[in-house]
């Protein structure tokens, strides 16, 4: 009985790391998805701008970029891989004016 739960475990240990080390995180598999429809270098400068920005976006508004890497990896071409981006950065850009007005709002009274 011991072993087996010792065994349980190590099993359930194994596929925590593998899950944390070795899965690429959601906004890398979409910027990796991107640099595959896109023709770029998968370690590319290009990639690793859509890695940063992703990354700095994702405590601000972690919706658009959960919705960017849903969409990326439902896409089919290129275009259609910036047309997520362009949908994604529109969300963000609307969240950024209405929280300028509400802010303003506040302050004007």
């Amino acid at each position: 009985m011991t072993k087996k739960l010792l065994t349980l475990l190590v099993l359930a240990a194994a596929a925590v790391a593998v899950y944390l080390f070795v899965l690429p995180s959601p906004e890398k598999r979409a910027c990796l998805r991107v640099a595959d429809l896109c023709g770029l270098e998968p370690t590319g400068a290009e990639t690793q701008r859509c890695l940063r920005t992703l990354d700095s976006l994702k405590t601000s508004n972690a919706a658009a970029v959960a919705d960017f890497a849903t969409c990326t990896g439902e896409a089919k071409s290129c275009p259609g891989a910036f047309g997520c981006a362009s949908g994604a950065a529109l969300d963000v850009g609307t969240g950024l004016v209405k929280d300028f007005f509400s802010g303003f709002s506040k302050s004007a009274k």
